[in-house]
């Protein structure tokens, strides 16, 4: 037998037991699960085998939706279109997933006074924690011009931001638009932890775009922070362990990053310019306080046209230091590149001067 006959045995062999293997799969009993929005599983999400409701095709209010899964959690999937929300959406349990299709609008209604989102407990000190929270591909719109108030009048400790995070673990929020929001777009407190904010936009809310405090182990990448009255980020409360990369902090009408009492921050390939204020100001609560910064690192990022200095560390080195910038480039900031307090200490290395 010749080379060339041997081949094309070889090939009828692999031919035929390629026909049996398909003729077994189609004379299986196994049936198909019905095809959903969230792929092929139909009424399966982010929560693996829990239900997911579609609004408004099972429920016509996202809220209600939500109240309507079981207890063990599940998803909701709301439809392309624009929901004006008369009351705030409140997820206060574990495991749930809220996602939008493509085009879903929340636009809270006039005088309602309340956060869009509020993920975790609203009671003034939050005494139950929740876990596993997804929220994803909406675009919230908080009305900010028809609201009367920065507070919940009915619970004065509430701030009214496009989200705000009340000691939550496990926390995805990805492929937000979050604008005009009463206070902050996104704030994240009371010690919530493993929080990942990704590839989301924060623009003209009434103060900051992310608002971090008193929490850690936070990633947000891919963002744009631009057009907010106050700071771009604003960081305080005893923050720690958080890292920024690719994102752009522009035009917002203070500093583009402000940052007090953290520890362990890092910012990576951050375009920080046109901003009102200090590109960046690093700061403390009072002498003595513990409140500076800590370990902090700048890497691969522009300061560039901002009114006041590209960066700006007050606090002496007793209360900040570890503070580094390497490889970044400032450019054409009114007041200068970089301004250090009395006994203040920063460390820099490979840093471009134009």
């Amino acid at each position: 037998m010749n080379l060339h006959t041997r081949y094309f045995d070889f090939r009828f062999l692999l031919a035929f037991c390629f026909s049996l293997f398909l003729f077994a799969c189609c004379d299986c009993d196994c049936e198909q699960g019905p095809i959903g929005p969230e792929g092929p599983e139909g009424k399966k999400g982010d929560m693996g085998n829990s239900p997911t409701f579609i609004v408004p095709d099972d429920e016509e209010d996202i809220q209600t939706a939500i109240d309507m899964l079981p207890a063990d959690g599940g998803s909701v999937f709301v439809r392309a279109g624009t929901y004006s929300l008369d009351e705030g959406i409140h997820i206060d349990r574990s495991n749930i997933s809220l996602s939008g299709e493509m085009g879903t609008l929340l636009r809270l209604a006039a005088g309602v006074n309340q956060p869009v989102i509020l993920i975790g407990s609203d009671e003034e000190n939050p005494s139950v924690p929740i876990e596993n929270i997804s929220v994803k591909v909406l675009e919230i719109d908080g009305n900010m011009s028809a609201q009367d108030s920065e507070i919940d009048p009915n619970r004065p400790w509430i701030r009214n931001n496009g989200i705000d995070v009340r000691a939550v673990t496990d926390l995805h929020i990805s492929e937000m638009d979050i604008h005009h929001a009463r206070s902050g777009g996104v704030v994240v407190s009371w010690h919530s932890k493993i929080i990942y904010i990704n590839k989301s936009s924060f623009h003209h809310n009434y103060f900051d775009g992310i608002a971090l405090y008193a929490s850690e182990d936070i990633i947000v990448s891919d963002f744009f922070c631009n057009y907010n009255n106050a700071a771009g980020l604003s960081l305080d409360n005893d923050l720690k362990q958080v890292q920024f990369s690719n994102g752009t902090i522009r035009n917002n009408g203070d500093v583009g990053v402000f940052a007090r009492h953290s520890k362990d921050l890092k910012f990576q390939n951050l375009i920080i310019s046109d901003n009102q204020s200090h590109g960046c100001f690093l700061s403390h609560t009072s002498l003595g306080t513990g409140t500076g910064v800590q370990s902090l690192i700048f890497s691969s990022c522009s300061f560039t046209r901002n009114m006041g200095y590209g960066f700006r560390l007050t606090s002496p080195k007793f209360e900040s230091n570890k503070i580094s910038i390497a490889g970044s480039v400032f450019s054409s900031n009114s007041l200068g590149s970089i301004s250090l307090g009395p006994d203040s200490e920063l460390y820099q290395i490979g840093n471009v001067f134009q």
